[in-house]
């Protein structure tokens, strides 16, 4: 092997290695539960003076590593928009939870280190532009 070969495959292991650190983060976050028709506070539908809380999803995340993580979180609306949550530091162990009034089940979250300047997460306007049903 020659020594630009050479070169070349250590610089690829090192980068894949530093991909993997990244991505222990989003692995750290588990999805613990996710209801279909549970009451939220929120979400204001009506059949006649009933509230209908039929459409709602709800999913639950929990920060399974001890490392203090930052998580944002959006949840897709039947109508295609993303309903964005602020961004949410979770210490180990912590839960969170995100809800759709009229959800399709689909939801996305991006994590972080705590206070991780080199890894950035989307603004509410990088989400809803990125990933708008077409």
């Amino acid at each position: 092997m020659n020594r630009a070969t050479f070169l070349f495959l250590s610089l690829a292991t090192f980068a894949l290695s530093l991909r993997a650190q990244d991505q222990t983060y989003a692995d750290c976050l588990v999805k613990t539960s996710s209801t279909w028709g549970q009451p939220c506070e929120k979400c204001e539908d009506y059949k006649g003076y009933q509230r209908d809380y039929s459409g709602v999803y709800q999913v639950e995340l929990k920060n399974a590593c001890t490392e203090m993580m930052e998580v944002k979180l959006a949840m897709q609306e039947k109508n295609g928009n993303w309903r964005t949550f602020p961004v949410k530091a979770l210490q180990g162990g912590e839960s969170m939870t995100g809800f759709a009034c009229h959800g399709t089940g689909k939801y996305l979250y991006w994590a972080r280190r705590m206070n991780d300047t080199e890894i950035i997460l989307p603004s509410d306007r990088e989400i809803v532009s990125a990933y708008r049903e077409k």
